[in-house]
């Protein structure tokens, strides 16, 4: 198993503006301060942490990150009860994984 330091640089978008920013509020809001992430001061949708890989290709350490993250944002809009109403878009970089993975929960 390896550990690798992240940053994850994200948006998420309300799906009908008018009616569901205050959803795409509360989920930027909610993983901000609740995922027990770090965060960069002054860039309100920018992560960083750790993530703990067993897969030993580099690709498939890539493919790993790209789900254990994705399954992380995934559950905790569902917890939210806001994946009807916004759109997540992200770009991850691992380190040592090569070029930024992107990962979009539509």
């Amino acid at each position: 198993m390896s550990t690798h330091d992240f940053q994850l640089a994200y948006t998420i978008k309300p799906r009908d503006p008018e009616r569901d920013e205050p959803d795409a509020a509360q989920a930027r809001h909610h993983l901000r301060e609740n995922l027990g992430l770090d965060t960069v001061e002054h860039i309100e949708t920018t992560l960083l942490g750790l993530v703990q890989l067993e897969n030993t290709t580099v690709e498939g350490r890539s493919r790993e990150a790209e789900r254990l993250i994705r399954e992380r944002i995934h559950g905790e809009l569902k917890r939210l009860h806001v994946l009807s109403s916004v759109k997540f878009y992200g770009s991850l970089m691992v380190s040592g994984l090569g070029p930024a993975i992107r990962i979009n929960i539509l």
